[in-house]
């Protein structure tokens, strides 16, 4: 570990409290233990205790001092603890968590799917059919990219197609080099 000034502070601070909280009691499970001096109970303390209270203590003597351990979660089961010395944080947190939920907030929202045929209950059903222009494809014409009953467009000329379709002098240049004379082809 690098030394610097705030290391050096912690670690002697944590030297005094280890010094201070020597544990004497005959059967104890650690050397270092925490008493109340209102309850006899025992809590005992480890490194990450001592290196906790230190930092509060090296932080603000208010947050911690010699005598009393930080407000730290770590210090939570310390006997004759009251609920009211929780961490302030942890406080705000139950307090949110036990709060009723107000009638006015979100409401819940379901999504779910469901396939097209179920929505064509919605459909109107008065549809007028669309006058057919050509013949659907027949069995012979396999290699159409059409599905069969599709129709197909007007039949229109290369020039008519290009006027139509607001195409350039080029394309219809390209499209006639190609073979193309008209939309059918």
């Amino acid at each position: 570990m690098i030394k610097t000034v705030l290391n050096t502070k912690i670690n002697s601070k944590i030297q005094l409290l280890q010094n201070h909280w020597m544990c004497s009691k005959a059967g104890c499970c650690s050397d270092h233990c925490f008493v109340h001096a209102e309850h006899s109970e025992h809590f005992p303390l480890g490194h990450d205790h001592f290196a906790v209270w230190a930092a509060a203590w090296n932080k603000d003597d208010s947050l911690a001092n010699m005598e009393s351990p930080p407000n730290h979660h770590k210090f939570n089961m310390i006997p004759g603890q009251q609920v009211n010395e929780l961490s302030l944080l942890l406080q705000c947190r139950l307090a949110n968590h036990n709060q009723p939920i107000a009638s006015n907030s979100a409401a819940l929202v379901f999504n779910f799917n469901m396939p097209p045929e179920v929505l064509n209950v919605f459909r109107p059903t008065n549809i007028q059919p669309t006058e057919e222009r050509h013949a659907p494809p027949t069995m012979q014409d396999q290699h159409s990219l059409l599905q069969p009953g599709s129709h197909h467009g007007l039949d229109l000329s290369l020039d008519g197609f290009c006027t139509s379709y607001n195409l350039s002098d080029a394309i219809r240049m390209r499209l006639h080099e190609n073979g193309y004379t008209s939309a059918e082809t």
